[in-house]
C-alpha cells in the first residue's frame, strides 16, 4: 500500500513539473517557406496542423505539424489577423477587411480547413468591433468575462476592469486565453505584458514582452522581447513566464533569427514562431 501511494505522489509530482520553465532543446529549424512573405503560425487544437498567414496578415494557409502539404484555405485580405481554430481542428474563425471608397469594411467568416469553403456569419460591415471568438460568433453572450471584453472592445474594456482602470483608455492588445480558459495573458502598449484571472482578479505584470502563448499547465506563459530601430525589428529573443510569480527564463536567444508571434503546441513540446528575418515559419523543440 505505502509503494502505491509513493508511486501515485510521484506521478502527481510529475504532472506538475512537467511543464516548468521550458528551454529550447534545438536550434530552430526552418519548417516551411514561401513566395510570399509568412507569418503568425497558430498550432491547431489537435496538433496535426498549423494555420499561418502572408504579409499584412493576406490568407489563411495551412500546413501539416511537420511544415508539408501546404494548402490554401483564403486568400482574402485580413483573414489571418487573429484567426482561431474550432475545438476540433476542422474550421478556422476570422475577420476579412474589404475596402471600399478608401473605408474598411469587415466580413466574419469560417473556412473549412478540408475543402477551404467559407460560411459568412457576419455579412459586411463598418460596425464591427475587435476580433470575433467563438462564443461571441455563437452568441454565447450572458456570462461576458474577461477575455471576451478584451477581443470584443479592446479600447474600453480597461475601464471596465476594476485592476485595469489605471489604464482606462489605452487599447487592449494580444489577448492569449489559457488552456482551461482561468486566465488572460494581454498586453498594454507601453506597459508590457499582464496576466489576470479570467474575472480580472490577481494581476501579475510580466514587464516587457509581446505576443503571449500559453504552455498547456495553464501556469506559465512564452512570449518575445523584440528590439527595433524605430523602422525594422532589429533583435529578438523568446522568454517563458510564470504567471503567478513573473519569474522568466530565456527560451530561445540566437543573433541569427528574429522570432515573433510564437505559438506552443498542444501537447507542450514543441513552438513554432514567424522569423522577421526572412518572414518564415521556424520550430523549435522544447525541454523542461
Amino acid at each position: 500500500m505505502k509503494r502505491k501511494f509513493i508511486l501515485a505522489l510521484s506521478l502527481c509530482m510529475m504532472g506538475t513539473t512537467m511543464f516548468a520553465q521550458p528551454k529550447g532543446a534545438t536550434e530552430p529549424q526552418l519548417l516551411v517557406k514561401a513566395p510570399v512573405g509568412l507569418m503568425a503560425p497558430v498550432w491547431s487544437p489537435t496538433g496535426d496542423k498549423i494555420a499561418v498567414t502572408a504579409d499584412n496578415y493576406c490568407g489563411i494557409f495551412v500546413v501539416n505539424a511537420d511544415g508539408s502539404n501546404m494548402t490554401t484555405i483564403s486568400t482574402e485580405e485580413g483573414a489571418g489577423y487573429k484567426m482561431v481554430w474550432s475545438a476540433d481542428g476542422k474550421q478556422i474563425l476570422g475577420r476579412t477587411n474589404i475596402i471600399e471608397n478608401s473605408k474598411v469594411h469587415h466580413e466574419v467568416k469560417v473556412w473549412n480547413v478540408a475543402n477551404a469553403k467559407s460560411t459568412t456569419l457576419v455579412a459586411k460591415t463598418r460596425t464591427l468591433k475587435g476580433t470575433p471568438t467563438w462564443n461571441s460568433v455563437a452568441n454565447q453572450r450572458a456570462s461576458v468575462n474577461v477575455f471576451e471584453m478584451m477581443t470584443s472592445d479592446p479600447v474600453g474594456c480597461a475601464a471596465k476592469i476594476p485592476a485595469l482602470k489605471q489604464y482606462a483608455g489605452k487599447v487592449i492588445i494580444n489577448p492569449a486565453l489559457s488552456p482551461d480558459g482561468s486566465k488572460v495573458a494581454f498586453q498594454v502598449p507601453g506597459h508590457g505584458l499582464f496576466v489576470c484571472d479570467i474575472n480580472g482578479n490577481n494581476l501579475v505584470s510580466l514587464g516587457k514582452a509581446s505576443n503571449p502563448t500559453w504552455l498547456p499547465d495553464n501556469l506559465h506563459v512564452i512570449a518575445t522581447r523584440v528590439q527595433d530601430n524605430g523602422h525594422t525589428y532589429t533583435a529578438s529573443q523568446i522568454y517563458s513566464f510564470n504567471a503567478v510569480t513573473g519569474a522568466e527564463t530565456l527560451v530561445c536567444n540566437n543573433a541569427n533569427y528574429i522570432p515573433m508571434r510564437p505559438s506552443v503546441s498542444p501537447d507542450g513540446q514543441k513552438l513554432v514562431f514567424e522569423n522577421a528575418a526572412d518572414a518564415s515559419i521556424y520550430i523549435v523543440n522544447l525541454k523542461y
